[in-house]
C-alpha cells in the first residue's frame, strides 16, 4: 500500500509546506492522507495531493479562510472541485491586484505632491494649476488653530465617517473672501463620487499662488496674498509634509 506514496515528510519537502500544517489540514478534514499505517500511524499521501497542497497555500496567501477552501473544493461525494476553487482564487487575486494598484496610485500621487511642494523654497512663491476639487466642510468661527479649532476638525471627520464618505486623510482650512466678507471652513478633500452631498465646497480648476508659512493665525495668512487684487479669493491652508511637531508648516494657496 505504501508503494508510490509520499510520507508526510516527503510531501512537506516537495511542497515547502510544514509537517505541522499538513497535520492541521488533516485534522480539519481538508487534506486527509491516502493511507495511515495501522502499526506506526504514519501518514502517506499520493503524488497528486501535492497539487492540492499548492492550491491550499495559494488560498492562504489570498487570505481565504481554510473553512471556505474546504467548502469550495469538497463536493458532497468528497471529490475535489478544482474548477470552482480556481475561479474563486482568480477572482480574489484580481481584487487584490486592483487594491494594490489603488495603493500604488495613492503613493505615486503623494510622491508627486511632496515633490511639487519641495520644488520651491520656504521663502518663495510659486504658481501651480490644480484640478477641480471637492471638500466636505463645516463652518469655522476660530481665528487661529487652537484647541477649539481641533475639536471642530474632529467633529468634521466624525461626520464624514458617519456618512461613509471616501475622504483623504489630511485636513484643510478654506477661507472665502468676498470684498469685506470672510467665511472660514474646516475641510477635508473627498472623491468626486460623493460630490452631491450637502456641506460641500467645490474649488474649480485653475491657477493658484502658493506659499509656505508656519503661521497659525488666519488673518495673518490672508495678508500673505494682499497683493492679489481681486474682489473674491479662495484661500486653502493645508499641512506640509515634514510632520515635525516642533516646527510644523503649512502650504497656503490662493486663487488667481
Amino acid at each position: 500500500m505504501k508503494n508510490n506514496l509520499l510520507t508526510i515528510g516527503e510531501l512537506a519537502k516537495r511542497t515547502g509546506c510544514s509537517i505541522k500544517a499538513l497535520r492541521y489540514y488533516d485534522s480539519i478534514g481538508l487534506l486527509p492522507p491516502t493511507y495511515i499505517d495501522p502499526d506506526s500511524h504514519y501518514r502517506y499521501y499520493t503524488v497528486e495531493q501535492a497539487r492540492m497542497v499548492e492550491l491550499i497555500q495559494i488560498c492562504i496567501n489570498l487570505s481565504i479562510p481554510l473553512k471556505e477552501v474546504k467548502e469550495l473544493i469538497l463536493t458532497k461525494d468528497q471529490t475535489l472541485n478544482y474548477k470552482q476553487l480556481i475561479e474563486y482564487g482568480k477572482q480574489m487575486t484580481e481584487e487584490k491586484i486592483a487594491a494594490l494598484q489603488e495603493n500604488l496610485n495613492v503613493l505615486n500621487n503623494l510622491q508627486q505632491e511632496i515633490d511639487r511642494i519641495n520644488s520651491y523654497r520656504d521663502d518663495e512663491s510659486k504658481v501651480f494649476t490644480f484640478n477641480e476639487t471637492y471638500y466636505y466642510t463645516l463652518p469655522l468661527e476660530e481665528e487661529e488653530m487652537n484647541d477649539h479649532f481641533y475639536k471642530r476638525l474632529e467633529t468634521m471627520f466624525n461626520e464624514c465617517f458617519h456618512q461613509n464618505l471616501s475622504i483623504k486623510p489630511d485636513y484643510s482650512v478654506i477661507i472665502q473672501q468676498n470684498n469685506e466678507h470672510v467665511k472660514k471652513f474646516v475641510a477635508c478633500e473627498i472623491y468626486q463620487h460623493d460630490s452631491t452631498l450637502p456641506n460641500l465646497i467645490k474649488v474649480n480648476k485653475g491657477p493658484f499662488l502658493c506659499k509656505k508659512t508656519d503661521c497659525f493665525q488666519f488673518k495673518e495668512i490672508c495678508k500673505l496674498f494682499s497683493e492679489i487684487e481681486a474682489d473674491t479669493k479662495t484661500i486653502i491652508i493645508s499641512p506640509g509634509y515634514n510632520y515635525s511637531l516642533s516646527s510644523p508648516y503649512f502650504e497656503v494657496k490662493c486663487t488667481l
